[in-house]
């Protein structure tokens, strides 16, 4: 009968290990279960990462940011220096530059076109003067015309009053420039090298500027804009004759008027 007893009594607290180990094993399992779920979130965020990495860098790009199992190879070699080319420098020069050429060209053609003109128009206008060569009208260079007028003819010795004969002559000189208003005048007053000293004019430079700036003041009383005009003063500083000789110093006695473009300014 204690036998009996004891063997139930034992089967009885030799139970709960049973209940013990099968808890345990449901636990293991659970474990395991989650560990093996987890596994496969990582497997599949490597491989993500991977894809991102190759579609950014390629095959061959840097390492990510993000630690992976097997890195990415890292990219040594240093590329060679790329020249990059603008669109311009695949023109020829010749073809680059053709725009502006052309538009520089049909400048330059207008220009010469117009001081064609001018030149035409008072050679028209002063065509007695020239016949009897009391004036000369230049070609047209470095975008001026030079009217050079004799100044025996002009004035009188050791006079800074020009002769009314010569009014015409200056009166075309102000008609070319009220037909052309981009033109404006430089007078320039010239002697030879004989020296003058008198109480008015104490000298060649004295003499020759006045005679520059009556014509002018009788130029804008005319009207003349007194802003298109000036007058200037050489004496026997620029010569274009040889002042040993009568003929050279009767040629250096002038006065020039200077018509250039308003742009040059």
């Amino acid at each position: 009968m204690n036998s009996k007893k004891t063997l139930i009594e034992e089967e009885e607290v030799a139970g709960w290990i049973y209940t013990f180990a099968d808890l345990m094993t449901l636990l293991l399992v659970f474990f395991v279960l989650l560990f093996s779920l987890s596994s496969v979130e990582v497997e599949r965020f490597e491989k993500a990462m991977r894809s991102l990495n190759q579609a950014f860098q390629g095959e061959d790009g840097a390492n990510s940011v993000i630690d992976l199992p097997h890195e990415a190879p890292i990219k040594t070699e240093v590329p060679e220096e790329i020249e990059e080319i603008l669109p311009a420098t695949e023109l020829s020069d010749k073809e680059g530059e053709k725009p502006n050429e052309n538009e520089a060209d049909a400048q330059k053609l207008a220009i010469e076109s117009e001081w064609n003109r001018v030149s035409e128009d008072l050679n028209k206008q002063l065509q007695s003067e020239l016949s009897k060569a009391i004036v000369e009208v230049s070609e047209p260079k470095d975008g001026k015309v030079v009217v050079k007028v004799q100044g025996d003819l002009l004035f009188s010795p050791g006079s800074a009053e020009f002769n009314t004969a010569m009014m015409t002559t200056l009166d075309s000189v102000v008609l070319m420039l009220k037909k052309n208003p981009q033109l404006r005048l430089r007078i320039h007053g010239h002697t030879d090298n004989i020296p003058i000293e008198t109480t008015r004019f104490p000298s060649n430079w004295d003499l020759s500027a006045i005679r520059a700036t009556n014509v002018l003041r009788y130029m804008v009383r005319g009207g003349l804009e007194v802003n298109r005009v000036s007058a200037t003063g050489y004496g026997d500083s620029v010569p274009i004759a040889d002042n040993s000789t009568l003929q050279g110093r009767s040629e250096n006695r002038r006065l020039e008027f200077v018509l250039e473009r308003e742009d040059l300014e």
